[in-house]
């Protein structure tokens, strides 16, 4: 019976040395640049969450059959122990009610407030006053649908609370309790997204806001369900070249992001006014070199006061946050939260409470 159990354990030991090697690239792989010959590595924290609950369930096995081998789970979890609270981070002492004076940033992308479900253009749409009903200071929004837009600036009133209110072609906009002095668009190269840059007056302060909608992946809804029966089939060959053309069109708005990501991440650093925030759809992961590269000289205020996993996108049956808040020096967050009660569009919002020092 030990001579079976051997025989049962070591290949089962030689899958989870491979899950363990394919978690730390998926932890880490993402330090280097999507540009040149690794333009996977950025895409790999796609998987984190896979590998993490095999070395998980591995762990739980050996904890009963074989101890010694539950070293290698084990290790490899603390290990990548960083990227987890990245991806989860972990406050349990965060007050929901915070006492100290801040501002609350909320970004958002609507989905076209949802006229795609057949919600009303006018005013009245209930994606725009969920959105502000929320009762955000600023509200950042990607994908505004135009005509509702239109409406709202034309009968403010529907906008109580919200003297102020900006909008541009590519669907970028921004509702605001605080007065906007300025605002452009910054286009991205090779791509049809763009960054709203807005500068707010808070007192006798600016504010610079970066409102992004980075490179999209594209997939249409035929491409991403034959990438999923493949994922829960992978010894079906028959989704294999549509596996293949979804992994081209992933790396090629991979590398897209990154250099956009790039783009924006100069202009912050190069930013005069007091305050810097960059939020918005960055169609990536913690785990990513777009979120990276923003994390490096800010703080993403939902890893910093956030808890659990904070999914942002829901469809399709993937589960990701890709939707951020980075915040600059003199600025705290406070506490972070997803709101999920409003499922019309295939995002939810993110809302951040911030001190400015």
């Amino acid at each position: 019976m030990k001579f079976i159990g051997k025989l049962i354990s070591f290949p089962l030991f030689i899958v989870n040395l491979a899950a363990s090697i394919l978690m730390l690239l998926s932890s880490y792989g993402s330090l280097a640049a999507p540009f040149g010959k690794w333009p996977l590595a950025s895409l790999s924290g796609l998987a984190f969450p896979i590998f993490l609950t095999i070395n998980l369930l591995f762990l739980a096995l050996w904890l009963f059959t074989w101890r010694k081998a539950a070293l290698l789970p084990f290790l490899t979890i603390v290990i990548c122990l960083v990227a987890f609270l990245d991806w989860c981070p972990i406050h349990p002492f965060v007050k929901i009610k915070v006492m100290q004076p801040y501002i609350t940033v909320m970004t958002y992308n609507t989905q076209g407030f949802g006229i795609d479900d057949n919600h009303d253009s006018s005013a009245d749409n209930p994606v725009l006053k969920h959105a502000v009903g929320l009762g955000a200071d600023i509200i950042m929004i990607q994908e505004t649908n135009e005509t509702v837009f239109r409406n709202v600036q034309k009968y403010p009133k529907i906008l109580n609370g919200y003297p102020y209110s900006v909008s541009n072609a590519s669907g970028l906009s921004c509702i605001s309790k605080y007065k906007i002095i300025s605002h452009k668009t910054i286009p991205f190269p090779e791509s049809g997204n763009q960054c709203l840059y807005l500068r707010l007056l808070i007192g006798p302060d600016t504010l610079a806001v970066y409102n992004c909608h980075l490179q999209s992946n594209g997939l249409k809804s035929d491409e991403i369900s034959e990438y999923q029966q493949f994922i829960e089939h992978p010894t079906d060959t028959a989704h294999y070249s549509t596996s293949k053309e979804v992994l081209k069109k992933l790396l090629a708005s991979s590398t897209l992001r990154a250099g956009q990501a790039r783009m924006i991440a100069d202009l912050a650093k190069a930013e005069t006014a007091r305050y810097v925030i960059v939020c918005g759809d960055f169609n990536d992961t913690p785990l990513s070199y777009s979120h990276r590269i923003f994390d490096r000289f800010m703080t993403d205020t939902y890893s910093k006061t956030g808890n659990g996993p904070g999914i942002t996108y829901h469809e399709h049956r993937l589960y990701y946050r890709i939707d951020h808040i980075f915040c600059g020096k003199d600025m705290t967050p406070l506490h972070t939260k997803v709101e999920r009660s409003q499922k019309d569009s295939d995002h939810y919002p993110v809302i951040s409470k911030i001190r400015l020092e």
